[in-house]
């Protein structure tokens, strides 16, 4: 892609989390959606919409999102509902807005995990939302991997069913 639009408009890892939110933000505004994601169009902002223009073919790829999207919130709902899970651990969270709009209960534990940008921006955008479950954020390079065990090893002696989540 080297010269194109798309590599200059994609300028990090975190860049894909904003175009995941412009077709989540698309699919909500549809009378028939398949889910609704409120946040979805203030966290993907004007930048996530350049990256979806500046792709060829870039509104055509929404489909393949929206029915991710449906899927894992049916196998959390699921999870939590019928196998006991009470934490969540969103390893690469981006965007995502589950804990804010899924119907979990108070006392699930959800932990997203990202890296400092993008854990800042969109604490930042949703600074006046509460979510719906206990919810902690944690700034972290997932390539570390002596950080990465570190976590793992915290959320596993908290003892509970834990699901592990990464899209």
């Amino acid at each position: 892609m080297s010269g194109s639009k798309a590599s200059k408009t994609i300028e990090n890892i975190s860049d894909t989390a904003r175009w995941v939110a412009v077709y989540r933000a698309a699919e909500s505004a549809r009378p028939d959606a398949l889910f609704n994601d409120r946040f979805a169009a203030l966290l993907a902002g004007p930048h996530g919409k350049d990256i979806v223009e500046s792709i060829p073919g870039g509104t055509l790829m929404g489909w393949a999102v929206v029915v991710r999207t449906r899927v894992i919130d049916e196998v959390i709902l699921r999870a939590v509902a019928e196998q006991g899970i009470d934490t969540v651990l969103n390893l690469a969270a981006g965007l995502d807005t589950r804990p804010y709009r899924l119907a979990l209960p108070a006392n699930l534990h959800w932990f997203e995990v990202d890296l400092p940008e993008i854990s800042a921006y969109k604490e930042h955008k949703l600074a006046a939302e509460k979510p719906v479950c206990r919810l902690e954020r944690i700034t972290l390079d997932l390539s570390d991997v002596e950080k990465r065990r570190a976590l793992f090893e915290r959320i596993n002696k908290q003892g509970g069913k834990v699901l592990v989540l990464t899209e």
